[in-house]
């Protein structure tokens, strides 16, 4: 992939997983996540594209803490969590969704090693 195709293909990441983070219907969620899996497959299989996943892995897991902690401060306080909690299951969802990338960019470059 060239680095203008690259560079593209980055950004409609961003852009899908920023969309997914606040989408509250569950047929624009299942589109944007397929679409999100596809644009990381066309990144291709390598230990950049690896390391990539792994610094979004790293940040993912910082947001998802960040937001159980605010959920649990809203809970101590009598706050209705549900806009909170909503927003954590949509992190979580894009988490997985990285995880298995992650898991077929291993698998693979586990196979062309041996």
């Amino acid at each position: 992939m060239d680095n203008t195709a690259q560079f593209i293909s980055d950004l409609n990441v961003a852009r899908f997983v920023d969309k997914l983070r606040l989408q509250r219907d569950p047929a624009i969620q299942t589109v944007l996540k397929r679409l999100l899996f596809e644009e990381e497959r066309k990144l291709g299989i390598s230990l950049e594209q690896l390391g990539k996943i792994d610094r979004h892995l790293a940040e993912s897991r910082a947001r998802i803490s960040a937001q159980k902690n605010l959920i649990e401060r809203l809970r101590t306080n009598g706050r209705d969590t549900e806009p909170a909690e909503f927003l954590l299951s949509n992190l979580v969802g894009i988490q997985e969704i990285f995880e298995r990338h992650r898991q077929i960019i291993v698998d693979s470059l586990n196979r062309n090693r041996l």
